[in-house]
């Protein structure tokens, strides 16, 4: 959990004002986007530690503004819940009652049990408005690839955007094996039948809710024995600083999207409630020749992801 001094707003203000910054001049020095900063400026939305320490090195403040922000332990927060919990205050108390209600009414000769197709229901608007109402994560299509902060901070193509938005990132690793590729993958890597390729099987979570599934395949012969065949750190940068080590930088992507519902392996992983549908993004990178080297199944949550492409028109 993330606590902030009230005078972080004032001083962010007026160090942007010292050093004549518009909205748009900082973000382009801090690699956020200047609707967020402006945000968090107007005391809209909290700063995140990495943004404080952006600001400080963009506006010079010397760590000033990140000793104004300080994370504290999660299991604080949930000892003070729990506390709050058994003194009746709070919002579980709510809760407890609203859940508990139905059996009461029935002791007591009142409405009988709601039945739970009907509590679904109520879950479910529920979730729409407190949920689906949020903005979603917006992944950036092709400008993800080129994004300075990419370089500029050995950020991964996910972690760059999710930071940008005003999200902290955070990328699992979960298993790294060699498998015989699904026949779409080996299709699109031009592998021959029976050749293997290493899977990397990652779950990417912002402000620590998992959005996203990540599969990637990496053709043998290109990864060798190098990390990305053996370890589940890939370090800095990730999976495309470590191929960019072997000599496979992205020159072109190809991307194809689809929706389905989620199998159940992969509804525990995003912990999605019922109904909720996944869009799949199937993406292959390619060499300056042409060369297919990488591609990657993700899985992503539609109630907390979105897909978003801009590209040029021909006259």
């Amino acid at each position: 959990m993330i606590v902030v001094d009230p005078n972080f707003v004032r001083l962010m203000r007026r160090l942007r004002q010292q050093q004549g910054m518009s909205f748009r001049e900082l973000a382009s020095k801090a690699h956020f986007s200047h609707s967020y900063l402006w945000e968090i400026e107007s005391g809209k939305k909290p700063p995140s530690m990495h943004l404080a320490k952006a600001l400080d090195a963009c506006l010079n403040a010397e760590g000033q503004l990140t000793r104004l922000v300080t994370t504290v332990a999660d299991d604080q927060e949930t000892e003070k819940r729990l506390r709050s919990a058994e003194s009746g205050d709070g919002p579980d108390r709510d809760a407890e009652a609203w859940r508990t209600r139905p059996a009461w009414s029935a002791q007591t000769g009142g409405p009988a049990p709601v039945s739970a197709s009907q509590w679904a229901q109520v879950a479910t608007m529920l979730y729409d408005v407190f949920v689906r109402s949020r903005p979603p994560l917006m992944r950036l299509g092709p400008d993800r690839y080129t994004n300075p902060s990419l370089q500029q901070q050995n950020l991964t193509p996910f972690a760059a955007e999710a930071t940008m938005q005003g999200r902290a990132p955070r990328v699992e690793c979960r298993a790294v094996s060699r498998q015989q590729p699904p026949s779409d993958v080996a299709a699109l890597l031009s592998l021959d039948l029976g050749d293997a390729v290493v899977l990397r099987e990652n779950r990417y979570l912002a402000d620590g809710e998992p959005v996203q599934l990540g599969h990637t395949y990496l053709p043998t012969r290109v990864v060798g024995t190098s990390t990305l065949a053996t370890e589940l750190d890939l370090g800095p940068g990730g999976t495309f600083a470590a191929l960019e080590r072997l000599g496979y930088r992205t020159a072109r992507i190809r991307e194809q999207v689809t929706t389905r519902f989620p199998t159940r392996d992969e509804a525990e992983a995003l912990k999605l409630p019922p109904g909720v549908p996944v869009i799949v993004l199937l993406h292959a990178s390619f060499d300056s020749d042409g060369f297919p080297f990488e591609a990657t199944r993700y899985i992503m949550r539609s109630d907390a992801m979105a897909v978003q492409y801009v590209a040029k028109v021909a006259a």
